[in-house]
Formats: C-alpha cells, structure tokens, sequence
C-alpha cells in the first residue's frame, strides 16, 4: 500500500473514532438529563408550582388534571441548569415550560417558568 493511502486510511479511523466517542458523550448527557427532570425532586418542584396557579390541579375538579414531561425538548441552559417543558391533559398547547437548578444545598429548584399563552386563559381567575 502506499504511504499517502495508509494516512488517509488512519486520519479517517481517527476521525471516525472522534464523531463515535462525541455521539456516545451526548446520548449520556441526555440520559443524565431525563435522569433529573424525571426525578422525584424535579415532579416535587412542577407540582408545587402547578398548584400555586391551580390550587386543585391533579384533581378532578382542577384545570391542569394530567401532565407529562416532554424529554425530547430538554437542554441544558447556558446560564445553568436544564430547561424542561411539561404538558397537561395531554394538550400540548397547554404547558409549562420551566428551569430547573440546583441550589447551594444541592436540591432542585425552579430557575423560572412560563405559561402557555392557552394555559394561562385557562388558568385565569383561578385561585
């Protein structure tokens, strides 16, 4: 073989080895991702604001009755944290969409959330 196609076949090996090692490296991080927005302490933190704006919600006679973390949309904020957004009633027009950090003791807490523009109609005189 010649000397020029025995660096190429390596500089594609190497290049190939490097896009395999990046592509395992995100689909951890997604996982670490799911991982914490899924987590018990994360529901404790949607919840805890689903009720601030629906003192009934996860009831019968609440607004917000059913939700569900969207684990597709999750990404890491640049500013810290992970940005997850949720839907209720299996509306996806209705949501939240929150950030979650850890705090100096280490627990999760919201970074700051927004209402879906449909949600927040609905949501309106509620309390």
């Amino acid at each position: 073989m010649k000397k020029g196609l025995k660096v190429l076949i390596c500089l594609l090996a190497i290049i190939g080895i490097g896009v395999g090692g990046f592509a395992v490296h995100q689909h951890q991080e997604k996982e670490k991702m799911i991982k914490i927005a899924t987590s018990e302490e994360a529901k404790k933190v949607y919840e805890e604001h689903m009720k601030a704006n629906d003192p009934k919600a996860l009831t019968e006679d609440g607004i917000i009755k059913t939700y569900e973390i969207d684990t597709e949309s999750l990404y890491y904020n640049p500013m810290g944290g992970i940005e997850v957004r949720l839907y209720f009633n299996s509306d996806k027009k209705l949501d939240f969409h929150f950030g979650l950090i850890e705090n100096d003791k280490g627990q999760l807490e919201s970074s700051g959330y927004t209402i879906s523009p449909k949600l927040s109609k609905l949501l309106k005189g509620v309390k």
